[in-house]
């Protein structure tokens, strides 16, 4: 599909991700408020700080250093034993980043990252075209997922990366896309209630290939971003979470 150009912001309202986009940069972050401490039989202080390394759990039952990127309560009452932290596998791509506790963690290997030493040991071949203050500009932005999942007609997919929807999409762990128009919603629901009054079943512009083998079709099209803003925008938001940095419209 070609890129669309820049959309004007679309009006707020009740049909899904009608919201005008929100562009590259993410709501402002809120100050953390203050946070009860507690300090372990082996010295290490919870919640563990940003920027933390520490050996943790991964799938497979090993265990691999990663660094703390971000952290949040696990629980209204804020105990220091219960938070949430994102982190970065250093040994893996980053899009394999993810929510941890501290049970996934061994505590006792904890300490505190060293930002120097961390800059001289890393060589980030992925984003050698960019300069050191727009990478990190980057990171920052996306360093946490802000949606986990997507569901896409039968199929469920884990997300890669971070995506800028608009504010209202946030919070949410798993968006819900139609397959025909790529319109995403927060629930099920307001899919169902989408596809009952849908009438579209093919992605708009023309059908400029068609194969049929093995009694299945596969069908491109060719989408002017001019005249399908909506579509390229919802296209462009769902290959944001598979691609680290993509310019979107």
């Amino acid at each position: 599909a070609a890129e669309p150009e820049k959309a004007a912001a679309a009006p707020a309202g009740g049909k899904g991700n009608t919201a005008p986009p929100s562009g590259a940069v993410p709501a402002q972050k809120k100050e953390e408020a203050p946070v009860r401490t507690i300090t372990t039989a082996d010295g290490v202080r919870l919640p563990m700080d940003i920027g933390t390394r520490v050996q943790c759990r991964w799938r497979d039952g090993q265990f691999y250093p990663v660094r703390v990127i971000e952290r949040r309560p696990g629980s209204a009452a804020g105990n220091p034993e219960e938070y949430e932290y994102y982190v970065h596998y250093e040994q893996f791509n980053r899009r394999l980043d993810t929510w941890v506790t501290v049970a996934d963690m061994n505590v006792k290997s904890a300490e505190q990252d060293d930002p120097k030493k961390r800059g001289a040991e890393e060589h980030d071949e992925e984003h050698a075209e960019f300069d050191p203050n727009a990478l990190r500009e980057h990171e920052e932005v996306t360093k946490v997922r802000n949606i986990l999942k997507v569901e896409l007609g039968r199929h469920e997919m884990d997300t890669w990366y971070f995506s800028p929807f608009p504010p209202e999409y946030t919070t949410c762990k798993k968006l819900f896309f139609c397959e025909f128009t790529l319109n995403f919603f927060k629930r099920k629901e307001q899919l169902q209630r989408h596809l009952r009054k849908n009438e579209q079943y093919h992605p708009p512009g023309d059908e400029i290939y068609r194969n049929e083998s093995r009694g299945k079709t596969t069908a491109f099209f060719e989408i002017d971003g001019k005249k399908d803003k909506m579509f390229c925008q919802n296209l462009c938001y769902l290959a944001k979470l598979f691609l680290d940095h993509k310019t979107l419209y």
